[in-house]
């Protein structure tokens, strides 16, 4: 299906690897023109520009950088993301500050230095990758899930303070199969684990898989679209159903 974006010009950070690149990789096949902004350079073909979100100057000069080669910004993904487990007793100032300066004000300095340009142009969408853990935590996620939740805070005062020339949206996924993903799988059993946990975790969901960088990607251009052009100031869940699941195999009243 064609969904009008060909020639769009979108920022996806943390783009290199990753949710990020399955956005990109889908986002490349529906013609647009799309930037990555990392630290971390990908290892695949793609305009890249070295933005490290948390940074204000380095936001800016990649947004300056975009505007002058395309004239313009149709959409920002903010997709940047880190983790670290801990409950609150075990979290470090330090391990708290970076989560929140890379997850929340990156995503607040995306837009904040992105909107004035859609603005002129008098359209724009922003799409906040947030988590079910915007919804509902697991245990020692303490600041990851602050986090999460706080970009749906975000996500909200956009739309509202933006409406109607720019759109605002969330997407709250489950567990996706990205480097990060493989990390925690490592951290709990052990690096030659890594598989027989991933599919541990896949079978707690009711489709009977964790999800694919893809399946972000797929959603993504739909919500870029016109065909989404009601969708504002909302999480849309893709969990493959498991917020939907009662955690117990008793009858439930």
């Amino acid at each position: 299906m064609d969904l009008g974006l060909k020639g769009t010009v979108a920022i996806v950070t943390g783009g290199s690897q990753g949710i990020g690149k399955g956005i990109i990789k889908i986002l490349l096949k529906e013609g647009v023109r799309v930037v990555d902004f990392d630290v971390k350079n990908p290892d695949y073909e793609i305009d890249y520009f070295k933005v490290d979100v948390s940074k204000k100057e380095e936001v800016i000069k990649g947004i300056e950088y975009v505007v002058s080669k395309y004239g313009r910004i149709d959409s920002i993904i903010n997709n940047a993301g880190i983790e670290s487990y801990g409950a609150v007793d075990e979290t470090s100032e330090e391990d708290w500050d970076n989560i929140m300066n890379v997850n929340v004000k990156g995503a607040f300095l995306m837009a904040k230095y992105s909107i004035p340009y859609m603005k002129k142009q008098g359209k724009g969408v922003i799409i906040n990758i947030a988590s079910i853990q915007s919804m509902a935590v697991q245990k020692r996620v303490a600041a990851y899930a602050t986090s999460k939740h706080a970009l749906l805070g975000l996500t909200r005062s956009i739309a509202v303070d933006y409406a109607p020339q720019i759109r605002c949206v969330a997407i709250c996924s489950g567990s996706i199969r990205t480097p990060l993903l493989e990390w925690a799988a490592e951290k709990e059993v052990g690096k030659e684990h890594i598989e027989d946990k991933i599919r541990e975790w896949g079978e707690v969901y009711p489709m009977g898989r964790v999800g694919n960088s893809e399946d972000i990607g797929y959603l993504t251009a739909f919500l870029l679209s016109d065909l989404a052009s009601f969708i504002d100031g909302t999480c849309i869940v893709i969990d493959g159903g498991l917020i939907s699941l009662i955690p117990i195999s008793s009858p439930a009243r």
